[in-house]
């Protein structure tokens, strides 16, 4: 039976924005050459996530903004991607309203990775220096940062992977619950909410095309790469955008630091990414498939 270990990166198998620890890195390599294909699935644009992987040593999958893509670093190639029409981001931006957030438009890799940052007040403005040293801590990345006034007319591109609303919790929780009552805007996005990896007084509601979410992904990665013949799955993921990930593992590992409402899908609840609670974690699916697999 082909084995397949699926798992979220941020708050799961690591607490860092550029780095996976050696010990994470030498047990993703063990069990790849004991026989698990490897699939990253993450909220990080493409390349940000790429990072992380720049000298990893054996083959992976990594699914970008939720999945609205895959790449595939043995072919150096996507497999797929999914992207929403531009037509929805007048109704997105109305829904800020005043509210003090930030709202970024990922362009998404086929289109260079632009990130068009929309601050609709002078609080707004605040947040940039938090959100600056994580995800343009250069130069060089911030080229690919542009600010708006409009995003309907500013924005550079016909579609894009993601949109994320960023602000204080309570704030972003507000603004989740105004989206989720637009029907007309439900019909073509998917919405979740989610903590900031990096501070959990900070929320983000992540939106992406309709059918884009991590579960979906995995189905196409199963339907495309193994003949729709579902592989033994471990899944692992720590908030709300992993859940229907989980959901279709055969060994579901919930990370300690997840919303209560995920610890009852686990199998194994694992300490938080900062004590690096995955590799046992990973450990005990191992030694799941192996005794089931000699039943």
């Amino acid at each position: 039976m082909e084995k397949l270990l699926v798992t979220d990166i941020d708050g799961t198998i690591t607490d860092q924005a550029y780095r996976l620890d050696s010990e994470v890195i030498d047990a993703l390599v063990s069990l790849n050459r004991s026989g698990w294909d490897l699939f990253f699935l993450t909220g990080r644009y493409f390349s940000y996530a790429r990072k992380l992987f720049q000298n990893f040593p054996v083959p992976y999958l990594l699914g970008c903004q939720n999945g609205a893509s895959v790449w595939s670093s043995t072919s150096l190639s996507w497999i797929y991607s999914q992207n929403l029409s531009r037509e929805v981001l007048a109704s997105l931006q109305e829904a800020l309203g005043g509210f003090p957030v930030v709202m970024s438009i990922e362009s998404g890799a086929q289109h260079q990775d632009y990130c068009y940052r929309f601050s609709p007040t002078s609080e707004s403005q605040c947040l940039h220096e938090l959100l600056d040293p994580i995800y343009f801590p250069t130069a060089q990345e911030r080229t690919k940062l542009v600010h708006v006034k409009d995003l309907s007319t500013d924005y550079g591109f016909p579609s894009f992977a993601a949109a994320k609303i960023f602000g204080e919790e309570n704030v972003v929780r507000d603004i989740y619950k105004s989206l989720s009552r637009n029907q007309g805007l439900l019909a073509l996005v998917n919405l979740v909410l989610i903590r900031w990896p990096f501070d959990p007084k900070y929320s983000i509601v992540f939106i992406t095309e309709k059918h884009v979410s991590k579960g979906h992904t995995l189905d196409r990665v199963i339907e495309r790469l193994y003949g729709g013949k579902k592989p033994f799955i471990m899944a692992s993921g720590d908030d709300n955008n992993d859940t229907d990930l989980i959901l279709r593992g055969d060994y579901r590992i919930v990370m300690n630091s997840a919303p209560q409402e995920l610890h009852g899908i686990a199998d194994f609840l694992a300490p938080p990414a900062e004590e690096k609670g995955i590799l046992p974690a990973w450990e005990a699916g191992d030694h799941y498939f192996n005794a089931i697999a000699k039943v």
